[in-house]
Order: structure tokens, then sequence, then C-alpha cells
């Protein structure tokens, strides 16, 4: 059907339902003109047949012996005559009323059988040539919904090609547009018409786009220059700090103004990478997973102790995957710390089992309505105190480098979060 029809699918469409209405208006034109010639024949020759009816029955009472016709295609009878005008069996057999297409033989006839006083009028009319010309009406009547309904697939394919055509010119100038170009307009390549409209209404929406990216990409610029070299001078000035001094009242504090400004560099690299939405590439290495955890528990080491958590690193030493450090590093920080902020008391343990990284901890737990927004900007369960960015931020990474990220509930009680690496 597809290789009859031809064009695209919108093409096919089109071209199908104008056929389904040409096939349902012939068939209705031609069953119309069929059974108005059978009602109109039917009529013609009742009205012919009454007529006759009225002349015999006048000449009758003017004579009542008088000879009734007996044409080639009119035969009148009496049923009181039949000794001396034999009526044919077939009419015998008839009550009285109109036959229609009475078929005897190669014959077919139209006969009335009346009553008149005590007596019966019999009326036969020889309609076969009638009847022959209506097989060739019949005839006539197929072959030219045949024709017709020819004519018009042609025609409905020059319809739908010139319907579909447009539609179709907008599908391919949208499929052949690269996410990356800019400035691309479509509104003056149609014409004035609902089409037309539609490409300038996406012309409208791609500049509000274009506009957006720009100040996207400005502002990411902007982040990078006026959020890092001031998180610079705060770190090398932690740093020169903790070289000249070693107090021990005052390192402590050093070390969190250290933490604090490596995680915040950290977060501010991963946002501009996501924000730019370009590829990792060079800065992609082998990352040893065990270590990383390690640095990461050891950064989060006063808020693990303050809530008297136990963490389980049971990753292998050799365990390693390609990935950029840094953001990898904000994944991880953000689940681990997120297993930190639920719990009291508790447990965490990080396992791995390629391409599966799982962290599971044995805090407050979740809800499964609120699994379903956990992801969300900004949202944050009925027991959180957060800002509920570092989960939507660890899933757009996530996200932006190909990794799947799912929270599930742990069935002894908490969170399994669990990283899907490629293979």
């Amino acid at each position: 059907m597809k290789a009859l029809l031809g064009g695209s699918p919108l093409f096919r469409k089109i071209l199908a339902s104008i056929l389904l209405a040409s096939v349902f208006f012939l068939s209705l034109l031609t069953v119309v003109v069929y059974y108005s010639n059978e009602i109109l024949e039917n009529a013609l020759l009742t009205k012919q047949t009454d007529f006759e009816l009225a002349n015999t029955i006048e000449l009758l009472e003017r004579d009542p012996q008088a000879a009734l016709p007996h044409t080639a295609s009119l035969r009148i009878y009496l049923a009181s005559r039949q000794s001396a005008a034999p009526i044919p069996d077939y009419l015998l057999d008839l009550d009285a009323g109109v036959h229609h297409d009475l078929k005897i033989g190669d014959k077919a006839y139209h006969v009335m059988v009346a009553p008149y006083d005590d007596d019966l009028i019999y009326i036969e009319y020889d309609v076969t040539e009638i009847e022959r010309s209506e097989d060739l009406l019949d005839l006539v009547l197929l072959v030219a919904w045949i024709v017709l309904l020819v004519g018009m697939f042609f025609i409905a394919r020059i319809l739908s090609r010139k319907l579909s055509g447009p539609i179709a010119q907008l599908s391919q100038e949208l499929s052949r547009i690269n996410p990356d170009q800019r400035g691309i307009r479509l509104g003056d390549r149609f014409e004035d018409d609902e089409v037309g409209r539609i490409a300038q209404a996406f012309d409208t929406y791609t500049q509000k786009m274009d506009d957006y990216v720009q100040k996207q990409i400005a502002f990411a610029a902007m982040a990078s220059h006026e959020l890092r070299s001031p998180l610079t001078i705060v770190q090398t000035s932690a740093d020169l700090i903790a070289s000249r001094h070693d107090d021990p009242h005052t390192r402590p504090h050093l070390e969190k103004i250290q933490r604090a400004s490596a995680n915040m560099a950290n977060m501010i690299h991963a946002l501009l990478a996501v924000t730019r939405d370009q590829p990792t590439g060079g800065s992609e290495q082998r990352v040893a997973l065990r270590p990383l955890v390690d640095e990461i528990i050891d950064v989060l080491h006063h808020e693990i102790s303050a809530k008297r958590i136990t963490i389980d690193n049971n990753l292998a030493p050799d365990i390693g995957i390609e990935a950029d450090r840094t953001l990898l590093a904000v994944v991880l920080t953000n689940l681990i710390k997120n297993g930190v902020k639920h719990g009291e008391q508790s447990s965490i343990r990080i396992d791995m089992k390629p391409p599966l990284l799982s962290i599971t901890d044995s805090g407050i737990g979740i809800d499964e309505a609120s699994l379903q927004h956990i992801f969300d900007f900004g949202y944050r369960g009925a027991d959180s105190q957060g800002y509920g960015v570092g989960l939507y931020i660890s899933k757009l990474v996530c996200d932006y480098l190909g990794w799947g990220l799912e929270l599930l509930p742990n069935p002894g009680g908490g969170i399994i979060a669990r990283i899907a690496f490629p293979d």
C-alpha cells in the first residue's frame, strides 16, 4: 500500500482520506442513480398499467364482448374468457396487485392483476428490452464508477502533494537544523499561509532561544572570570597562611576555608561545563574511585563525625573509570553528602559492581511520592534543610556526561543512589 501511494506519511494520510471520501461519495451517487432508475421505472410502468386498466374497464362497460389488446408488448386477459383466450399459467398463480420484474424464461414482465365486478383483469407488459437497457445502465454505472475512481486517484495525488508539500518542506528544513546553529530563519521561505505562520512562529521562538543562549554564554564567560578570580585569591591566601603559620587553633579554620574554596571551584567547573554544553574532551582521565571517595570522606569528616555516621568504602583499589575527575567528584560529593544530611548514627556504604556504583545509606529515607521529584530544581523533602540544588546539579552533570542516575528506597531504611557508567 505504501509503495502504491508513495510520498511521505502525511502525503499518504491526505491521499487516503481523499480517496476514502471519493469512494464513499461515488458509491453513494451510483446507488442513488441505480435506485432512482428502479423507482422511476416502476412508477412509470405502474402509471401505464393504471392507464391501460382504466381504458379496459371503459371499453368493457361500453361493450362487454369487446376484443382486448394483444400486441407484442401488451396483452390483456379476462378470467371469464379463459376458454376463448387462454391465460398463461404463470399469470393465474398471481394475486391481485402489481408484480414487477416477473421473470419467465428469458423474458421479463410487468403485470397487474385487478378485480373487475366478479371477474379479474390481467394486464401484462413485456419489459424485456427495458430490463436489458437497465442492465446496460448498470454496466455503464460500474464502468463510470471505476473510471471516476481512477481519475480521482490521480486528482487526489495532485491535491495531496499540493497540500502536504509545504508541510513536508517545513519538516525537512527543521530536520536539517543543527542545534548548535544560530540565526536560523524559515519564515521567508514559505508563503503567507498556515504553514508560513507556523514557520514565522518558529522564527520568533528561535530568536528568543538565540537571545537566551547568547546571554547564557555571556554569563558563563563572566562567571568564569568574576567567580574564579576572587576564589583563586581566597585559595592562594589560605595556602599562604597555612604555609607560614602552624597554630593548632588556626589550622582547622584554614582547612575549612581550603575545603570550601576547593568545593566551590569544583562546583563552578561543573556548572560552567554543563551550561556551556561542550564535550569534556581532554579533561577526561582514568580516575581511581576508591582514593577519590576517600578524599571526599575526608573533606566531609567534620559533618560525618558530628552525626556519628559510619562510612564503609568497599571499592576495590584497582577500580576506575574514564571521566572528568572534577565533575565526578561533584556528583559523588553531593550523593554522599545527601546521605550524611539525612542520617543520624546511621551508616553509608559505597559499592561497585560494574557498571553500577551504589551509595547506600540507612538514614531516614524518602517516600515514593517524593522520589518522583527528587531531581527537580529546588525540591526539598519534608525533613530536608538544604536548598534542593545538590541532587539537581548531580543529575544535570550525569545527563551531560551520559551517565544514569537514580535514587531508590533502601528496603532496610534509607536511600540507594546508583550511578550507571557507560560500559
